[in-house]
C-alpha cells in the first residue's frame, strides 16, 4: 500500500468530519450569533437543523460524484471534492453573522452547508473506494478501519479545537471572532489535501477495468444487477441504525450541554477523551474482522447496542463529569467495533465497475435522511418528551433494523474485490 494513497484518503475523511464535528460542537454558539432566538434551546435546535441541512445534498453528490468516479477514475473525483469542502469551510469563517447583515448571515450559511453536502456526499466512500482498492485481500479491514478511524480523527480534531477555544478564550471574544478559527484551518488543511491527492496514480482496480473495456455500468440484463440492488438495499438498511450511534457519540456535546444543562466545557471535555479512546480500537476492530470476518464482530456490537443504549443514556443523562465519561467511552468502545470492519464490508458489497456509485448512493441517502437529523431528532425528542433518555428508545430501533439486516448480508473479507 502506497503511503501517499493512505495519507491522501486520510486527510479526506480526517478534512470531511472535522468540518462537521466543529459545527456541532459550536452549535450553541452558531445557534445564538445566525439564528437568535427566545429561548437558547431553540436557537439550538434550529442550528441543529441547519447542521442536517448539510446532508439533503449528500444524496446528489454521491449520484454525481459516485459516477463521476465510476466513469472518469476515483482520483480526479477525490481532488474535486477536497476543493469543494476546504473552500466552503473557509467561506464560513468569513461569514457575517445576523447582528450586521440580518437573515442574509444564515442564508448564506445554510448554502455553503448545502455545498459542503454536495461534495462530502463522495468523499469518504470515495475514499475508501480508492484507497481498499488499492489494498490486498487479508488487509483491507486493516486499512478500512484506519480510513474509519480517520473520521472519528475529524470529529475529535475538530471537538478539540473547540474544547480548547471555549476553555481559553472568553465567551465575549468566542462570540466576537474566535468561532471562526477552526473553518479557516479546515481551508488549511484542504490545501494540503490537494495538494497530495493530485500527485496519487489512479487505483489498480480501477485500471483493470478499464485496460479490459469493460463498460462503467452493468448492462441492464447483467445477472450481477439483482446482487447490486440486493447489495444497495442492505447496505441503505444496515446504515440507518449505525448512523444514529454514529451521529450521536460526535454530537454528544451540543446535546448535554442544551439538554441536560452539563456546562459546554464539560461536555466537550469529556467528549474529546472518548473519540480519543475509540480511535485506536476502530483500527484493531478493522484488523480482527480480516481475521475472523465482518459479521461476527458487527453483530456482536449491534446486539450488545440493543440492550445497553438505554442504561448509557441513563448514564450519560443522571451523572456528573465522571460518569458522563463512563458512558461516553462505553458507548464508543460498542461502536468501534462496529465501525473498524464496516468501510471493508461496504465495499465488498459492490464490483468495480459500479463501487463508487452504488456504495456511495446508498450510503449517503441513508446518512442524509438518519445521520443528519440525528442530532436535531435527539435533541427534539429530549426536550418534548420531557425526559433526557428518550433518544435512547429512537436509538434502540434503529439497532434492531441494522442487527436484522447484518444477519443476511454475505461476509466477503475473504473474497477477491469483484
Amino acid at each position: 500500500m502506497p503511503a501517499k494513497v493512505v495519507v491522501a484518503a486520510v486527510l479526506g475523511t480526517v478534512l470531511e468530519w472535522y468540518d462537521f464535528a466543529i459545527y456541532a460542537a459550536l452549535a450553541v454558539v452558531i445557534g445564538r450569533l445566525f439564528f437568535p432566538a427566545s429561548t437558547p434551546t431553540t436557537s439550538l435546535l434550529i442550528a441543529l437543523a441547519t447542521y442536517a441541512v448539510g446532508f439533503v445534498c449528500r444524496p446528489l453528490g454521491a449520484i454525481v460524484f459516485g459516477r463521476l468516479g465510476d466513469r472518469a477514475g476515483r482520483r480526479g473525483m477525490l481532488a474535486i471534492t477536497m476543493v469543494v469542502v476546504g473552500a466552503a469551510s473557509l467561506l464560513i469563517g468569513l461569514l457575517p453573522t445576523y447582528a450586521s447583515v440580518g437573515m442574509l448571515a444564515p442564508a448564506l450559511l445554510v448554502a455553503l452547508r448545502m455545498a459542503q453536502g454536495l461534495a462530502v456526499g463522495a468523499e469518504w466512500t470515495g475514499g475508501a473506494t480508492f484507497l481498499l482498492e488499492h489494498a490486498r485481500t487479508g488487509r483491507r479491514g486493516l486499512f478500512g478501519g484506519i480510513l474509519q478511524a480517520a473520521t472519528v480523527a475529524g470529529f475529535l480534531l475538530g471537538t478539540g479545537v473547540a474544547a480548547l477555544i471555549v476553555h481559553v478564550v472568553p465567551d465575549a471574544v468566542v462570540d466576537a471572532w474566535a468561532w471562526r478559527i477552526p473553518f479557516f484551518a479546515g481551508g488549511v488543511v484542504a490545501a494540503i489535501g490537494l495538494f497530495v491527492r493530485l500527485r496519487l496514480d489512479e487505483s489498480p482496480a480501477f485500471l483493470r477495468l478499464r485496460a479490459a473495456h469493460e463498460p462503467a455500468h452493468e448492462p441492464d440484463d447483467d445477472p450481477t444487477n439483482t446482487d447490486t440492488r440486493r447489495n444497495w438495499l442492505l447496505l441503505f438498511g444496515i446504515v440507518f441504525g449505525l448512523t444514529l450511534y454514529g451521529y450521536t457519540a460526535t454530537s454528544f456535546p451540543a446535546f448535554l450541554s442544551g439538554v441536560t444543562g452539563l456546562p459546554l466545557a464539560d461536555a466537550l471535555t469529556t467528549n474529546v477523551i472518548a473519540l480519543a479512546i475509540e480511535v485506536p480500537l476502530i483500527v484493531l476492530a478493522g484488523a480482527a474482522s480480516d481475521r475472523f470476518g465482518r459479521k461476527p464482530l458487527m453483530v456482536g456490537a449491534v446486539a450488545v447496542f440493543v440492550v445497553a443504549t438505554i442504561p448509557i443514556f441513563l448514564l450519560v443523562t443522571t451523572s456528573g463529569f465522571v460518569g458522563v465519561l463512563l458512558g461516553q467511552v462505553l458507548f464508543v468502545a460498542l461502536y468501534a467495533t462496529v465501525s473498524g470492519p464496516s468501510a471493508a464490508m461496504y465495499t465488498e458489497l459492490f464490483p468495480t465497475r459500479v463501487r463508487s456509485s452504488a456504495f456511495s448512493s446508498a450510503y449517503n441517502l441513508s446518512i442524509a435522511l438518519f445521520g443528519g437529523t440525528a442530532p436535531f431528532v435527539n435533541t427534539f425528542l429530549a426536550t418534548r418528551i420531557g425526559t433526557a433518555v428518550a433518544p435512547a428508545y429512537y436509538l434502540t430501533f434503529g439497532a434492531l433494523v441494522s442487527l436484522a439486516l447484518l444477519l443476511v448480508t454475505r461476509d466477503r473479507h475473504a473474497e477477491e474485490l469483484r
